[in-house]
């Protein structure tokens, strides 16, 4: 027999994750439309039909919205990141592949590529860098958990501080590219793996 209160709870949660889905939906559109500095709250409420109090409580103001949605598109950057650790037949390929993948993903990304291009591009830039604690930290983690999932060997500490970097530099990549996206994945890469593999031995 279900418990009443964790059916509405478990209601709830849904609604909520609907509610924000569509918000980050919305706010996608309006920023590949015109450019993050076309993003305003009300506009994005006007649009799923909600009050811009609602959209308030639910992100705080318009700077956690943009982190929210910065984190979204960071999750499908990670989703091709864990695959690419999950199938890798050792950690160099696989570490390369995986960076590779997060910063392709990041080229043809249009909410993304919209505001690092546009005219407003400074005023997004923090989210990313010396703002961007909750991406990092987010990204980070999870990078990290796949690997000592595939090489359960490795040092926790060591693998952590391997993704850490890993994610700064890709980050770092994606906001100002310094050359060629494959060479950048293979400089990354070996930064890191190598760190590993010399703390390990």
């Amino acid at each position: 027999m279900f418990e009443t209160g964790a059916v509405a709870a478990t209601f709830t949660e849904r609604v909520r994750s609907q509610l924000r889905d569509e918000v980050l939906d919305a706010a996608s559109a309006v920023v590949f439309a015109g450019g993050w500095a076309s993003l305003r709250m009300q506009t994005v409420a006007d649009q799923v039909g909600i009050s811009r109090r609602t959209l308030y409580y639910e992100f705080g103001n318009k700077t956690g919205l943009a982190e929210a949605l910065i984190l979204r598109i960071t999750e499908r950057f990670l989703d091709g990141v864990e695959a690419a650790l999950t199938s890798a037949d050792d950690l160099a390929t696989g570490w390369e592949a995986a960076v590779l993948s997060a910063l392709r993903a990041a080229e043809v990304d249009p909410v993304l590529s919209t505001v690092l291009t546009g005219a407003a591009r400074e005023d997004f830039l923090p989210l990313l860098t010396s703002e961007g604690t909750q991406v990092i930290d987010y990204a980070t983690t999870r990078m990290a958990d796949t690997a000592l999932t595939r090489w359960p060997d490795r040092s926790q500490r060591d693998t952590k501080l391997a993704a850490e970097a890993t994610v700064r530099l890709a980050l770092s990549h994606i906001v100002r590219p310094s050359g060629d996206t494959a060479q950048a994945a293979r400089d990354i890469a070996e930064l890191a793996t190598g760190y590993l593999s010399r703390a390990t031995g």
